[in-house]
């Protein structure tokens, strides 16, 4: 992460673009996770595609740098250590200005979030770690998570497949797309595995709606064009439907 490298900022109050949902392709969203109970003061952060910070009223600006410092603590689950963060976000200068941009980044967050929603302990400093106030955010990356897991435990087939529906709507695009993040490479392609398993998953439990299981591995295929496994298992899974 380097002050002076060239490229525009993530989009901070809209989506779309090449990793939005097909319009002729739909699958029902439900609310999942975190987002159930999220309130209107919450921070609501989407990852997955471009980064987003929903809702930063008009007149103010987050810096790219901030914003990518933002991604990397809420793909790390939403806290990291100072060390760790000047390595992979800001190698070059020396410790102390590494040190400044981390503060100065920080204090960009903390008004942004702030303009949102009101005064709250949004991100936390203590002993060189940077920490989250995760009740505080609603973020699109931890809800398809939180839908995964609650599918993996889930008690009985229809739930299982409830909380993969949560999952596979929560995925707007790859991580941090169109960002081009040096550190971000290896998180981008679990995040992608994960959601690429769930919709697999989530076709194969909707074999009884050949429809919609169809239309879970377009958009899934929309994504990802280029991923040999989604395709071997899609004419699987479609080969069954018939």
């Amino acid at each position: 992460m380097n002050d002076s490298r060239p490229g525009n900022p993530p989009a901070i109050t809209s989506e779309g673009g090449h990793n939005a949902e097909p319009p002729s392709v739909h699958v029902p969203a439900h609310p999942s996770g975190r987002q159930t109970d999220a309130g209107a003061d919450r921070i609501r952060v989407q990852v997955l595609g471009t980064p987003t910070i929903l809702g930063v009223p008009d007149g103010q600006h987050i810096r790219p740098q901030a914003m990518e410092f933002l991604v990397y603590l809420i793909v790390r689950g939403g806290s990291a250590y100072q060390h760790d963060i000047r390595g992979d976000l800001i190698p070059e200068p020396p410790h102390r200005l590494a040190t400044q941009r981390l503060h100065t980044y920080t204090y960009n967050l903390r008004q942004i979030f702030r303009s949102i929603s009101g005064d709250n302990v949004y991100l936390r400093l203590r002993r060189h770690h940077y920490t989250l106030n995760i009740d505080a955010f609603d973020v699109d990356l931890w809800t398809m998570r939180d839908a995964i897991t609650a599918a993996q435990h889930a008690s009985s087939p229809a739930a299982s497949t409830a909380a993969l529906r949560r999952a596979f709507s929560a995925y707007r695009g790859p991580l941090a797309a169109n960002t081009g993040y040096l550190w971000l490479v290896r998180h981008r392609q679990a995040v992608s595995r994960e959601f690429l398993t769930a919709a697999v998953n989530l076709a194969e439990a909707l074999a009884d709606s050949p429809t919609e299981a169809n239309a879970v591995l377009d958009i899934a295929a929309h994504h990802h064009p280029d991923d040999e496994i989604l395709a071997a298992a899609a004419a699987t899974i479609r080969l069954r439907l018939g």
